[in-house]
């Protein structure tokens, strides 16, 4: 691979279409080599063999050299240009392995059975005296009752699908049918109600509601 500086890897991105040709021929295999080491080390990608890991870098590489082009100008030039343009391809990969993980997921069958109530409202700690239990109890109740009462099932579909489930907006936003700025609005709105019903309650809203920031 030619050895560029950052001003020149800037301008042969930017150059005639050979030049730019050449930069991104020499880009891509400087990343596909940090992207294979990078999926290799995963340990959910333990039981892959060697060439899978290399076509799989292959494929996020050609997404993450369109993100470099588009982003160079974002290139504020605090460390070496390739380690920036490494960056983007792990981000990308990253994002790419996220929705792999959800490609199959369906918030209706997720919901089918009505279920909204979190794990985490329910489970009790062994190491918590009866009366903390007890405290604990009560006070996870009534989010969960604040929820069934106080939220359209769009919005405890958002907000459980999201921050419970940690599945990716982008992936609720398609299945609902909706955007992700109408989806923030959406998870705002929902919060502001569980806040108000708890409050008026004598709940302590803010700590309760911290299990609900996703």
């Amino acid at each position: 691979m030619v050895t560029r500086t950052n001003d020149q890897w800037l301008a042969d991105l930017a150059g005639p279409p050979d030049i730019q040709a050449a930069a991104l021929e020499d880009l891509r295999v400087w990343l596909a080599r940090r992207l294979f080491f990078y999926l290799r080390s995963r340990s959910d990608l333990d039981s892959r063999a060697d060439q899978e890991i290399e076509d799989m870098a292959e494929d996020f590489i050609q997404e993450a050299l369109l993100q470099i082009q588009a982003k160079k100008g974002q290139f504020q030039g605090r460390s070496k240009f390739t380690t920036w343009a490494s960056k983007v391809a792990v981000h990308q990969a990253l994002a790419e392995l996220r929705r792999a993980r959800w490609r199959d997921f369906s918030l209706e069958k997720m919901t089918h059975d009505g279920e909204f109530t979190p794990s985490f409202l329910v489970q009790k700690s062994d190491r918590d005296r009866p009366e903390q239990r007890a405290m604990q109890s009560e006070a996870m109740q009534a989010v969960a009752s604040a929820i069934e009462e106080e939220l359209t099932e769009r919005q405890k579909t958002a907000l459980v699908a999201i921050a419970i489930q940690g599945v990716p907006i982008d992936v609720v936003a398609d299945q609902l049918g909706t955007n992700r700025n109408a989806l923030y609005k959406l998870l705002h709105d929902a919060r502001k109600r569980l806040k108000n019903r708890l409050a008026e309650r004598g709940y302590p809203v803010e700590d309760l509601l911290a299990n609900f920031s996703g």
